[in-house]
């Protein structure tokens, strides 16, 4: 199901009130419109016809219209519409005015002629005309007087007075779409700059959230914060269950390494054969042993403010240690190290290079090449470490750095851990370790880089 935006989910839910809002106060300003300019041009119509009354009088038993050509103009002459009358007798005949203009509908009921008067809609030579009717008693004979005139000033006053309504409306939901739009853009900011405080931690930083955020998200904030004390536990009793049992077990490895030596001394050369398999099956489980001590501190932890840690000193260090086991298996380990440093454990940033040193020196034959470098590009810090070994298939270049996997059809007797510690530190420091081919060595290419600071 596609996901909406809440602000155009409240757009949504808005816009269309608003457009029967809107609506609604079309037809109701347009009927308030239309009635009062009926009125007001109602009133002048019915002067028009009440004048022409007062004009019609009996003389010698007849109806007699004494207009003058100028009270004719007086009466029929207007700026916006054309005027017309008629006077009809008794009987419908014409007595004078306009033949086309329309009578009122037969039959009328008598409550309907108000004051003798009566307003109605019509037609004269195709176009709509608004008449009145007025009720004259001339000599005993009833006489109907009709005034009516086109609807150009009606249609421009409803017009006006309709755009004069709805304008405000208008620009009434402009303001309140706009409101909506920048108001909710301005309601999202706390979730925005959570989302920014969430983002820019590291996956070992389990802190309670400390946004300030409404009284509406707060909810969610406590479940986060929540969430992230279990998953802090859930860790911090992973590693000490995986710390403790390396602890146990280092003792009676030990014990049992001391056992087998002091069996050597003693035991005649048939015996020794088979005891020198059991002490190299033990160093192995004694370096797994240590392995996974490590590993269980690489885990994420609490974060915290670390100190600067130079890792070219790191690294010189760390030769310190693997220098006789490179000269012993005739192996050159050089060290291209430029000044550069991180924040962050130096135990652990030192077994980076322990791990990656003791992997290409096992994986790189006998007068081969290991170099260890250190630098900044980009601002950004970086370290690797290259072998003239045989490398890497591209297949497998992710999955070495799962823990306890090892390349198919590889010589090493390592214990799977050492990628797996490295890519640990190195996310728990916020790098990122990758592999590639070294264009130099030809062999293996571990590669460090740690986000700019």
């Amino acid at each position: 199901m596609p996901k909406s935006s809440l602000r155009f989910l409240l757009l949504r839910w808005l816009l269309p009130a608003m457009l029967l809002l809107l609506l609604a106060g079309a037809v109701t300003a347009y009927w308030v419109a239309l009635r009062s300019a009926t009125k007001a041009y109602d009133r002048a119509l019915f002067d028009t016809a009440l004048a022409i009354v007062e004009q019609l009088t009996i003389q010698d038993g007849k109806p007699v219209l004494p207009l003058t050509a100028q009270a004719r103009d007086v009466l029929l002459v207007d700026k916006f519409d054309q005027v017309f009358f008629a006077v009809r007798g008794p009987d419908g005949e014409l007595l004078d005015g306009e033949a086309g203009l329309p009578m009122p509908p037969p039959r009328l009921p008598k409550e309907v002629w108000n004051e003798g008067r009566y307003y109605f809609d019509g037609r004269l030579d195709g176009g709509p005309v608004r008449v009145a009717a007025l009720k004259a008693e001339r000599g005993g004979k009833t006489f109907t007087v009709l005034a009516g005139e086109t609807v150009v000033k009606r249609n421009a006053l409803v017009r006006e007075i309709l755009f004069g309504m709805l304008l405000p409306e208008m620009l009434l939901i402009a303001v309140s779409l706009g409101v909506v739009w920048f108001g909710v853009r301005a309601g999202l900011e706390p979730l925005a700059k959570l989302r920014e405080e969430l983002a820019g931690r590291s996956q070992a930083d389990l802190r309670p959230v400390t946004t300030d955020v409404p009284d509406e998200i707060q909810p969610v904030v406590n479940e986060i914060n929540e969430l992230l004390n279990r998953l802090g536990h859930s860790l911090d009793a992973q590693r000490h269950f995986v710390s403790d049992a390396a602890h146990q077990l280092r003792t009676p490895i030990a014990a049992l390494q001391a056992q087998v030596e002091a069996t050597l001394a003693e035991s005649d050369q048939t015996m020794q054969r088979q005891l020198l398999g059991i002490l190299a099956a033990a160093h192995r489980l004694s370096h797994l042993v240590e392995q996974m001590l490590m590993l269980a501190r690489a885990q994420p932890s609490l974060a915290k403010t670390l100190p600067l840690v130079a890792l070219e000193e790191v690294a010189q260090a760390a030769a310190e240690d693997w220098l006789p086991v490179a000269i012993e298996n005739g192996i050159d380990l050089g060290f291209e190290l430029a000044p550069c440093a991180v924040p962050g454990n130096g135990l652990l940033l030192r077994e980076i290079f322990s791990n990656l040193i003791d992997n290409a020196l096992r994986h790189t034959p006998h007068g081969g090449c290991v170099t260890v470098r250190c630098g900044i590009e980009n601002d950004a810090v970086w370290l690797a470490v290259e072998d003239s070994g045989a490398g890497i298939p591209e297949a497998d270049r992710e999955k070495v750095f799962e823990r306890f996997y090892q390349s198919p059809g590889g010589s090493s007797r390592g214990s799977g851990l050492g990628l797996a510690i490295v890519r640990e530190i190195a996310r728990q420091h916020g790098g990122q370790a990758t592999i590639d081919r070294s264009p130099e060595l030809g062999g293996a290419r571990v590669t460090v880089r740690f986000a700019p600071t």
